[in-house]
């Protein structure tokens, strides 16, 4: 079976999550007249990027909730879209960098050796910071990472390695980091 050409794009974008609209069109308006998208995060965002200036680094497509996928991937590099509403809150995403590459179309991620260890790990990555949005414990969160992406936890921690997945945990728990949840706690939901 031979493999089709595609092109594949993925951004490169800031964003600032806030619990309103009224408290995104504010930045947006603040923006507009030319406030730097990085302070602006690092003071009102509400998510732990905001450490960052709201960076979220590379993504692909599949990697983001689709309200602020549609929102990043229809935007035009240099431009700030929103506000967008997902689950999370309002978001204004500054979308600072676009790439399209020609790729073999192999399909989605599934975990295995075929993957693109690259995408693999934007995706292990982009899921640890979203499910710790979304407030689960650090003991639990590894058994949530189960998905069309990875066919058990443990690939996550296979991709990203322990210490690197544990330092993203502390990082949005504001801990230190420890020592890696057992075999059990880490596949307790993927047996």
């Amino acid at each position: 079976m031979m493999s089709k050409e595609r092109k594949t794009k993925k951004v490169q974008a800031r964003h600032i999550l806030v619990g309103s609209k009224e408290k995104a069109d504010e930045l947006k308006a603040k923006i507009d007249e030319g406030e730097d998208f990085s302070k602006l995060a690092e003071e009102f965002s509400e998510c732990p990027s905001k450490k960052r200036g709201g960076d979220l680094g590379w993504f692909g497509k599949g990697s983001m909730v689709r309200p602020f996928e549609v929102a990043a991937f229809s935007a035009e590099e240099g431009d700030v879209v929103g506000p967008v509403k997902t689950e999370f809150g309002w978001h204004l995403i500054y979308v600072y960098e676009v790439q399209e590459e020609a790729s073999m179309d192999a399909g989605p991620p599934t975990g295995d050796e075929d993957a693109d260890e690259t995408t693999l790990r934007t995706v292990a990555v982009n899921y640890a910071h979203e499910f710790m949005m979304l407030g689960y414990s650090s003991k639990k969160v590894l058994s949530l990472f189960t998905s069309n992406h990875f066919k058990s936890a443990n690939a996550v921690y296979n991709i990203l390695g322990h210490d690197e997945v544990n330092k993203i945990i502390a990082d949005v728990f504001g801990q230190t980091s420890g020592s890696a949840p057992d075999d059990e706690s880490a596949t307790q939901e993927n047996a």
